[in-house]
């Protein structure tokens, strides 16, 4: 059986041979500080994040797209992967999505927690060239096509050309910094405090790269940061945008100075073709328009943008040509220690 897994700083995604997307939960397990096992993983988890008493833990296993805690994140994938597979004889062969700046060292421990959560044979391939198969990018072109992955903690970029990767490059800035945003002004501006559900919601919702020509407007709940008693309050998408404006004009500077040292060429190539959008932050509400005017080429939201990688995983998966194509190849568990990057 063959495998695919995105396994983000967000979320875990698992692409299961002849089946398609069959796991899609946050990347945190809940642990019983005491003891410091588990005591759930995924959504269970997410159901008692913010609401924890002393005695439950949150851990977020990936950061920054690498593993932050060993363990957890070995323990997360076994139980999930048992979940897809079942009590199988033959271990699955499984394909794993990574970022494209991520150390021998790092990649070294993904190897080491696939392969000990249950895989026989593993691949480990860029994650962004897989978000660019999943875009739909044609692989058999000559001129290059741009995509652009906006994730939780970081931002990849890359061109594709011939289908394979002719320039690509890391931005740790995500989405994360417009709910830690929103947060901020919460609690500075008007003392009220929330959870990170809360700014993910309103994020979700109602902020926007542009104004809005409507003004959008939520009720919520939080927490007096005066007297820590329940408190519900109005925002509105008029409030928020000048701290998410902040943070969206934080990134587009830094994507705008990181394709700059792109070819003239390869530049030319996505100003021709457009470039693809995808990844969590892509949802922001008018995002495409943004980076259109600010960047001077037209850029444009693929369907289901937070599916892209783990769809081109699974193209590479049921592709063997396309993936030893791109030099890729698996590994068995007995390689891993002699394994040289």
């Amino acid at each position: 059986m063959k495998i695919g897994i995105d396994f983000g700083s967000s979320s875990l995604k698992i692409f299961a041979e002849g089946k398609g997307i069959v796991v899609d939960e946050p990347s945190i397990v809940a642990i019983d500080n005491e003891t410091g096992n588990p005591i759930a993983f995924g959504q269970a988890a997410d159901k008692v994040y913010g609401r924890c008493v002393d005695d439950i833990g949150i851990v977020k296993v990936i950061k920054n797209g690498i593993v932050s805690d060993f363990v957890m994140a070995e323990r997360m994938l076994r139980y999930y992967l048992h979940r897809v597979c079942g009590n199988r004889i033959y271990k699955p062969n499984i394909i794993i999505g990574l970022s494209s700046n991520i150390s021998n060292l790092e990649k070294k421990t993904f190897l080491d927690v696939v392969t000990l959560a249950g895989a026989g044979r593993v691949c480990l391939v860029d994650g962004i060239l897989a978000s660019a198969f999943g875009c739909d990018i044609p692989t058999n072109k000559i001129g290059g096509r741009m995509v652009i992955d906006i994730g939780h903690n970081i931002t990849e970029y890359a061109i594709i050309s011939m289908g394979g990767l002719v320039a690509s490059g890391v931005i740790k800035r995500g989405s994360q910094a417009i709910e830690k945003a929103i947060s901020n002004h919460l609690k500075q501006n008007r003392d009220i405090l929330i959870g990170p559900h809360t700014a993910r919601e309103i994020k979700n919702k109602i902020t926007s790269a542009n104004p809005r020509e409507c003004e959008s407007a939520l009720f919520m709940s939080g927490k007096s940061n005066l007297d820590e008693m329940p408190i519900s309050f109005e925002i509105t998408s008029t409030e928020v945008f000048p701290y998410v404006d902040e943070q969206i004009n934080v990134l587009v500077q830094d994507i705008k100075e990181e394709i700059s040292a792109i070819s003239p060429e390869l530049l030319a190539d996505a100003a021709d073709h457009g470039i693809s959008l995808c990844g969590g932050g892509s949802l922001i509400f008018d995002i495409a328009d943004r980076l259109s005017n600010q960047l001077g080429i037209r850029c444009e939201n693929v369907d289901e943008p937070t599916h892209a990688k783990i769809r081109g995983i699974g193209k590479l998966m049921l592709d063997i040509d396309l993936l030893e194509n791109n030099g890729y190849h698996f590994i068995f568990k007995d390689e891993i220690k002699n394994k040289i990057y």
